[in-house]
C-alpha cells in the first residue's frame, strides 16, 4: 500500500466522518471507501484490511494515524 492511497483512505474516511457530523448522506463516501479497500486489498497490512472490511472505520482511521502504517514501506 503506497503513501498516496494511504492519505485516499484517510480523506475518505475523514470526510464520511464529516458528512455524518452535518448529518449529510454519507452513500458516496461509503462507495469510495469500498472501492479503495478493494484496491489495497492485497497490499494493505492486515489489521486494517480486517478494520475496514467489518466497517470499523473508527479504528480503520485511528489505525492509518497511527505510526502502524506510517513505518509500513510503499
Amino acid at each position: 500500500m503506497t503513501s498516496v492511497q494511504t492519505e485516499q483512505i484517510k480523506q475518505a474516511l475523514e470526510s464520511m466522518f464529516y458528512n455524518i457530523k452535518m448529518k449529510e448522506n454519507i452513500a458516496q463516501n461509503l462507495a469510495e471507501i469500498e472501492r479503495l479497500r478493494k484496491e489495497i486489498q492485497s497490499t494493505a497490512p492486515a489489521q486494517l484490511n480486517h478494520f475496514l472490511e467489518r466497517r470499523s472505520y473508527t479504528k480503520a482511521l485511528e489505525y492509518i494515524t497511527s505510526d502502524a502504517v506510517s513505518k509500513s514501506p510503499d
